[in-house]
């Protein structure tokens, strides 16, 4: 009988690929502690929170129906998309639940081809325009350049610098619209999604709180601009997704992503050191045969 050869390097990639098909089915087995700014996240949208940068303070009350949420693209969304997208997509989810007025806007060319072929798609379907949303709780501005400057001339009107819409619709035409024109009177909540480039924003603030989606590479930045308190709450990655599934009740696959990059983890550092004690034992062994 022919024993198992365990040096066998496809042995490594079957029990990975083990790891990762049961991990990805099998109930939530790590515990997850769920970081401050990914909890200060979550209760600016359920519970709101005081903007302390607005003078006189404003008291924010949280996502309802018809809150005024501006999303703005002003990253490398394109490159961290992988990292963030269950994160998006379930904050998304939230927002549509909640009846909130969502406009969206990408600062590149690269951002929308992303939404474009991902994101808008899961949430509206291959048709935007046609869904019973659109207009009146959805509006794509699509990609405008301009960047900072075009946010400054938006804190006073969207209308009368961008009257269109990605697809052509005069945003006059959209009931939506009608009560979002003036960014910083008529926006109720910022959410950027990757920080780099977010700080454009801050000339429009006035009373809006702030929330920040970031991939974990930015991590160190995002943990700055928090400290400063340039946003009110953060997500980051797909462990960002994760604690906001946890905290909301609503199912998404972050949690799955990250049970996988845990396992897996824990599993390679058992195996490093198996590997690696077996491999002192061994020397030692022969290191004993050859004084014999």
């Amino acid at each position: 009988m022919s024993r198992i050869n365990l040096s066998d390097s496809r042995w490594i990639y079957l029990m990975i690929f083990g790891i990762i098909t049961i991990s990805s089915v099998a109930p939530i087995a790590f515990p997850l502690p769920i970081m401050q700014w990914s909890r200060d996240f979550y209760n600016t949208i359920e519970e709101g929170v005081v903007v302390d940068f607005a003078d006189p303070p404003r008291n924010f009350e949280g996502v309802k129906e018809g809150t005024r949420v501006l999303i703005l693209c002003s990253g490398e969304v394109d490159k961290l998309w992988g990292d963030m997208s269950e994160a998006v997509t379930v904050v998304w989810k939230d927002l549509m639940a909640r009846d909130a007025h969502i406009l969206l806007y990408q600062s590149s060319a690269n951002n929308k081809a992303t939404l474009d072929k991902y994101l808008i798609p899961l949430m509206y379907g291959p048709n935007p325009q046609n869904h019973p949303d659109y207009g009146t709780k959805f509006v794509n501005l699509g990609f405008v350049p301009g960047g900072t400057g075009l946010l400054e001339q938006w804190r006073d009107s969207i209308r009368e610098i961008t009257p269109i819409d990605a697809y052509g619709n005069r945003l006059e035409d959209l009931p939506m619209m009608s009560n979002f024109d003036e960014l910083k009177v008529d926006c109720d909540l910022m959410v950027g999604l990757d920080a780099r480039g977010l700080d454009a924003i801050y000339v429009v603030r006035y009373n809006t709180p702030i929330l920040e989606m970031g991939g974990t590479d930015s991590a160190s930045y995002l943990a700055s601009s928090y400290t400063a308190g340039y946003f009110k709450g953060m997500l980051m990655g797909q462990r960002g997704g994760a604690e906001y599934e946890l905290l909301s009740g609503i199912p998404g696959k972050s949690f799955a992503y990250l049970q996988n990059a845990l396992t897996i983890g824990t599993v390679m550092i058992i195996l490093m050191i198996v590997l690696n004690v077996n491999w002192y034992l061994k020397k030692g062994s022969a290191s004993a045969g050859e004084v014999s």
